[in-house]
């Protein structure tokens, strides 16, 4: 197990992956001796062991995401349906290994920050698309109470079994199931909010035009969604990236929601991580028209 999870960790690259491994074990063993030396102190050890800890974070943090994210397998000729799911990503465990570590061991404290966005209240009922091993939902169906309902959507079928093993543990109901945001296995006018945290730039641009299109469905009147995602980044050298693989123009998302019936009532800085959060709701006169 443990040779499996380091050969996912370094994408099977035997030279650099020794070459990580060695400057974070000299890293390691250079602390030690300085402590023995200088008697540093736990203060000092443990804020050094913590930038090491970042170290080792950067330094896998490529490869694995290399391995963790997958592109959807076209399907055959005769059931091109899907051409546009996007990257879905497999390594459930992994994955929420990394968010630990890229959130210091806050990833509570990082979940409750981007969906306080939502204003959730008791009773509604929400949708998490992109739900991932559904840290967010299960923290959404606390704020809705008993009440409320919370249901959460993913491509990868991983995630939603992670996801669901969660809800059981902390004795949540959570309906998960494994879908794309752009085919909502749900009825009409079903959910009062509509979460995308995290995973709008996981979705090509026509993906991003279907997820509008299905939102604006499932939401009711009123309703509204609310996407929290990676800016696009001032040039800067890559190396000290830690989020490699996609942003979002809000700006340019803003204006194809428009054209799927919505308004975007606010949009801002969530204030952490380079991320920014808009919320939009359904207009009123379309939606009306649409249920007729």
């Amino acid at each position: 197990m443990h040779q499996r999870l380091f050969g996912t960790i370094v994408g099977g690259h035997a030279l650099v992956a020794l070459v990580k491994v060695a400057v974070v074990l000299a890293a390691f063993f250079s602390l030690g001796q300085a402590n023995a030396v200088f008697s540093l102190g736990i203060p000092i050890l443990l804020l050094h062991a913590g930038v090491l800890v970042v170290i080792a974070s950067l330094l896998i943090w490529q490869s694995a995401h290399r391995r963790l994210s997958a592109k959807v397998r076209r399907p055959a000729a005769a059931d091109e349906k899907a051409p546009h799911v996007g990257i879905t990503l497999h390594s459930a465990a992994l994955y929420d290994t990394l968010a630990w570590l890229l959130t210091f061991g806050r990833e509570r404290t990082f979940r409750e920050r981007i969906l306080s966005f939502a204003k959730l209240k008791p009773g509604e009922v929400v949708l998490d698309v992109g739900c991932g091993t559904g840290t967010t939902a299960l923290l959404a169906r606390q704020k809705v109470g008993p009440e409320g309902r919370v249901n959460g959507v993913d491509a990868s079928a991983e995630m939603v079994a992670r996801a669901a093993a969660k809800a059981r543990r902390a004795g949540l109901q959570v309906g998960f199931s494994t879908a794309t945001a752009q085919e909502l296995p749900f009825k009409d006018g079903e959910f009062d909010v509509v979460l995308s945290t995290l995973m709008f730039h996981h979705l090509p641009k026509k993906g991003r035009e279907e997820f509008g299109r299905e939102a604006f469905r499932v939401l009711k009147p009123g309703g509204r969604v609310l996407i929290v995602d990676f800016a696009k980044p001032p040039r800067q050298r890559s190396t000290f990236r830690l989020h490699r693989h996609g942003y979002v123009d809000l700006d340019k998302v803003a204006a194809d929601l428009g054209r799927h019936g919505f308004n975007t009532v606010e949009r801002g800085d969530v204030g952490t991580k380079g991320l920014r959060y808009l919320i939009a709701q359904p207009d009123l006169s379309l939606a009306a028209l649409g249920a007729r």
